[in-house]
């Protein structure tokens, strides 16, 4: 467990802190682009899916960028349960910093009067974000650049704005604003997936 601690720690220090400045700074700035008092459940689910989910990209998709340094990797990846396990943990820190940021954004936003069902759109909207950083993550571990890690991503989220829910059904990302849940399970189960074949690919990779 004290090796486990240890890697958290170092993450923090050194290598998470920058993005978790941007994701405060992303949604910090949300009222000067969106509307975020009074809002309705619609509306603020709106605000949810299109806008504060974009932090799983920021949080999930460098958690390899360490290795970017090549002795670093060597060593990381020495042993494949060893390496797998540094994922893993780095992959939990930074998902529980998310879901903090998350908790923060929508206390703000029930202070400014919006109304909604607070656990479930948190659910959900974490759902979608860990959607959005297991496709970053598992381009990244498969193709070894982080700037495809961040286009994956990007490029499925421009799709869901463009065609709706006609062609992404079950994995369209903004359902709660139409009303339907039944999507974040998917959204959910997708990310699971998504993510454990980021680390597979990235812990077979020299």
């Amino acid at each position: 467990m004290e090796k486990y601690l240890q890697i958290e720690k170092v993450n923090l220090k050194y290598h998470i802190p920058l993005h978790v400045l941007v994701c405060i700074l992303l949604l910090a700035v949300s009222p000067l682009f969106l509307g975020v008092e009074n809002l309705s459940a619609e509306d603020t689910a709106k605000v949810l899916e299109r806008y504060a989910a974009l932090t799983g990209i920021i949080m999930m998709t460098p958690v390899f960028l360490p290795e970017q340094d090549k002795n670093l990797r060597e060593l990381v990846c020495a042993k494949y349960v060893n390496s797998a396990f540094v994922y893993l943990t780095r992959l939990l820190g930074n998902v529980l910093l998310l879901a903090l940021l998350l908790g923060v954004y929508m206390l703000m936003l029930y202070v400014g009067g919006c109304t909604f069902p607070a656990a479930r759109y948190f659910l959900g909207t974490l759902a979608e974000m860990l959607f959005l950083g297991g496709l970053g993550l598992c381009l990244y571990g498969l193709s070894d650049n982080l700037v495809a890690g961040y286009m994956a991503p990007v490029v499925y989220y421009i799709s869901a704005i463009g065609s709706g829910d006609k062609y992404l059904k079950l994995l369209y990302p903004f359902s709660m604003s139409a009303g339907s849940y039944t999507e974040k399970y998917c959204l959910f189960a997708g990310a699971a997936v998504l993510t454990a074949a980021g680390i597979f690919f990235r812990c077979r990779r020299r």
